[in-house]
């Protein structure tokens, strides 16, 4: 995406794609017993079905069957999501999906009509592969009927900094504009920012929560 990642309120399209029923629970091997979440980027073929995914720990999956999906339809493309997910013990090494939603990719630029709108964050981490900072935000929703009406997320730089030790550092500041959306429950989301575009030692991120501004510190290597 570019400078800013549109959320669409009028449906909840963050974990629709493919939907489940679960009650795996009552003896514990049930079919959903196994089932596994993680992010990942996932692969279309030639035909724009998904049909392959690598996981953020170097994990590399593939369907029993390529899939049709409203958002991956661009053929031999690579997207951002998270799956949930269990791997055949037929041997066969395949994988069903039996959830998925999209995450943003949200690409760090500068932002000169900042917006700091509140959000919930429940976790923030750096990917195994060293490739994102990944957001799991709690996001304010309401049903609208105009198009138009729509909360923006986004990731502006603030600051760059480099120390004599060689080292540096970069300030990050959430974007987010609710944008007239109604403030009427809240649905989570996953956001991931890519860190080695910003060739950085360490990640300062600044986000405006309903509780005040919150700093988190990141590690990450170059």
């Amino acid at each position: 995406m570019n400078i800013l990642t549109k959320v669409l309120t009028a449906v909840s399209f963050l974990f629709t794609a493919y939907a489940c029923t679960q009650d795996a629970y009552d003896k514990g091997d049930g079919a959903y017993s196994l089932m596994q979440a993680d992010l990942v980027m996932a692969y279309t073929n030639s035909d724009g079905l998904l049909d392959r995914f690598v996981t953020d720990d170097g994990a590399a999956h593939r369907l029993k069957e390529p899939l049709k999906n409203g958002w991956m339809t661009t053929p031999d493309s690579a997207y951002r999501a998270a799956f949930y997910y269990t791997k055949s013990n037929d041997g066969g090494g395949t994988t069903t999906i039996h959830r998925m939603s999209r995450v943003g990719v949200m690409v760090p630029k500068f932002i000169t009509d900042m917006k700091t709108d509140p959000v919930g964050i429940e976790s923030a981490w750096v990917s195994k592969n060293g490739q994102y900072l990944n957001l799991g935000l709690n996001l304010k929703l309401g049903s609208v009927t105009d198009e138009n009406v729509i909360q923006t997320l986004g990731c502006h730089i603030d600051s760059l900094m480099a120390f004599p030790d060689s080292t540096r550092a970069v300030r990050l500041l959430l974007y987010h504009d609710q944008g007239g959306v109604p403030e009427y429950y809240s649905q989570r989301a996953f956001f991931s920012i890519p860190v080695k575009v910003l060739a950085t030692d360490t990640i300062h991120l600044l986000i405006n929560t309903y509780s005040g501004q919150v700093e988190r510190t990141f590690v990450v290597e170059r």
